[in-house]
């Protein structure tokens, strides 16, 4: 059984985003720009909620954000099957594969809602079981339940860069099996990749801070700006370490 080195993993994936960034901004940029700009008109032309309606209304999404939502899973796949290739064979994404929709994407958008779905319908039957008699329970269940689940999700996620490299006989249950035995190594991976996500949401915020105070309307021009550096460097960066994680586990390989 192998056991997972968290810290080796993190660096790992971080080093293939830095040490091929040139190519992942070629797979990745076009489908970020296209995000940017379909955010910008959900944004533009979503009504937002009346300040009447309270705070509760102001966090229930619309069915632009179901949209939106549903559009950058699909242009994610995209990005990941292409990355997973390169990163996991080597192989150049040839220009007409870069806006890619074929039937490896959508299987690679289906298995990531499959493993979604997998991960936290439990937490909603806990919830709807014991979460209501008992005060104070729900949330140390939620807690404790999203834990686990993010933990199961990372596991399960083992098999989605199978479908990029057309390999039919690797699902979830094989995922699972090869990954059994590491889940404290897991939730090591997962603190290291939230410590990674705070500190850019922290440094993003920083900036967004200081120019807030000179100039709201310019503040808002650089957070969309920002957004597209960001969202490819997350992109990028969830899938090599996808791949890594396929790379140790299925691959045998060694960081």
């Amino acid at each position: 059984m192998n056991k997972l080195p968290a810290f080796q993993t993190i660096t790992h994936a971080l080093k293939a985003v830095i040490q091929f960034r040139s190519v992942g901004a070629r797979i990745g940029l076009p489908w970020i720009l296209v995000l940017t700009v379909i955010n910008f008109l959900a944004h533009s032309f979503s009504a937002a909620p009346a300040p009447a309606d309270g705070g509760m209304a102001m966090m229930i999404p619309g069915p632009m954000d179901f949209v939106v939502v549903a559009l950058s899973l699909v242009i994610f796949s995209s990005i990941a099957v292409n990355w997973h290739r390169y990163i996991l064979l080597d192989e150049i994404t040839e220009s007409e594969k870069l806006f890619r929709l074929d039937r490896p994407v959508w299987n690679y958008a289906l298995r990531t809602l499959l493993i979604m779905l997998f991960a936290f319908a439990p937490i909603l039957v806990l919830l709807k079981i014991f979460g209501a008699g008992v005060p104070g329970l729900g949330l140390f269940l939620v807690v404790a339940a999203l834990l686990v689940a993010a933990i199961y999700i990372m596991r399960m996620s083992v098999a989605l860069p199978a479908i990029a490299l057309d390999r039919p006989d690797f699902g979830i249950p094989a995922a699972l099996q090869v990954t059994k035995g590491n889940n404290l190594q897991f939730a090591a991976l997962l603190a290291l990749n939230s410590l990674i996500l705070l500190a850019t949401f922290l440094a993003i915020g920083i900036v967004l801070s200081i120019v807030g105070s000179v100039n709201l309307a310019v503040a808002k021009v650089v957070a969309v700006l920002l957004s597209v550096p960001v969202n490819l460097f997350l992109s990028l960066f969830s899938v090599s370490l996808l791949s890594s994680l396929y790379g140790f586990f299925v691959e045998q390989r060694k960081f």
